[in-house]
């Protein structure tokens, strides 16, 4: 049994200093960025691009230093590389040449200076763009948000679109043309800030003006309802019919019904409950008084009471 343990050892031990294959080299070099964009914004150039995750060996880009931005060739920025695979953004200010296109391509390079292929070009010719919107406000009412502004004073002949957004959720924007916005999907109670920014449509695309102009609003409705208009009675054997226009607003309650014996003295509720339609009958109508009525709106907001009307 021992001889035949030995003589595997023999016929083993040479092949353990055996030398295999020799292997490649890791190459650190990093993938060429692919997905380079350029887009106006004001009179900045905004670039995009996504960090290259990989080395051309398939390696991790651990080491990623920086990456330079080219225009036409000529570098125009250096910055430090973020992390490997996330998006990036750089601002580059315009000159005062609008007139002329720009070209930028990217190039990444690594702690050991290795540097990764040109990325794709971005090509794009700079317009002139609106300035701010003036005059931002907002109103809660009617169980929305309106948003109102008034057109830039610079260029305002080139606003023709306006984008707006929350910041809570600005990947939400939404484009308009008029110089208002109703928002209807709020939280109630939260203060909101709404940003607004003029812009250019320039073929089929929107290039955003200089901006945004932002707003913060409480989101409370503390606007009442208009003064109820039309108010009419007609006496019969009943009582008195008062009728009265019914008021637009979309968060209407109701409305409540006030008499007196004199225009300018007190006068009272006819109701403990919110009236729900645009009638009401006076059973203990009397000749002579006189009547008024307010709106109300969900939110306990009331509106002034209607001028007095005197009963025939």
């Amino acid at each position: 049994m021992t001889r035949c343990v030995i003589l595997a050892l023999v016929v083993l031990l040479p092949a353990c200093g055996k030398e295999g294959p020799p292997l490649p080299p890791f190459i650190r070099i990093p993938e060429a960025v692919r997905d380079l964009k350029v887009v106006q914004s004001g009179y900045s150039l905004v670039l995009t691009w996504t960090n290259p995750a990989k080395n051309i060996d398939g390696s991790a880009a651990t080491n990623l230093a920086h990456v330079q931005i080219r225009n036409g060739g000529a570098i125009v920025a250096t910055l430090n590389a973020g992390a490997p695979g996330q998006p990036q953004s750089h601002a580059i200010p315009l000159d005062a040449s609008l007139a002329s296109s720009r070209t930028f391509t990217a190039v990444v390079d690594t702690t050991q200076g290795k540097m990764s292929e040109v990325s794709n070009a971005a090509s794009i010719l700079p317009v002139e763009v609106p300035g701010k919107v003036r005059s931002l406000r907002a109103e809660v009412d009617q169980r929305r948000v309106r948003v109102e502004w008034e057109r830039p004073q610079e260029h305002p002949e080139l606003a023709d679109a306006y984008v707006i957004s929350r910041t809570d959720t600005p990947e939400e924007s939404q484009t308009v043309s008029e110089t208002r916005y109703d928002d209807n999907q709020y939280p109630a109670g939260k203060a909101l800030t709404y940003q607004v920014t003029a812009a250019r449509r320039v073929a089929g695309n929107v290039v955003l003006g200089v901006g945004p102009e932002s707003l913060t609003v409480t989101v409370q409705d503390k606007t009442p309802p208009g003064v109820p208009t039309g108010l009419d009675i007609v006496q019969s054997d009943t009582g008195g019919y008062l009728t009265w226009n019914p008021n637009p607003e979309t968060d209407l309650a109701g409305y409540r019904v006030f008499r007196g014996d004199r225009p300018d003295g007190e006068f009272r509720s006819l109701s403990d409950r919110v009236v729900m339609t645009n009638a009401f009958l006076d059973t203990s109508y009397r000749s002579g008084q006189y009547y008024r009525v307010s709106a109300l709106d969900e939110f306990g907001n009331e509106s002034a009471m209607s001028a007095p009307l005197r009963a025939p």
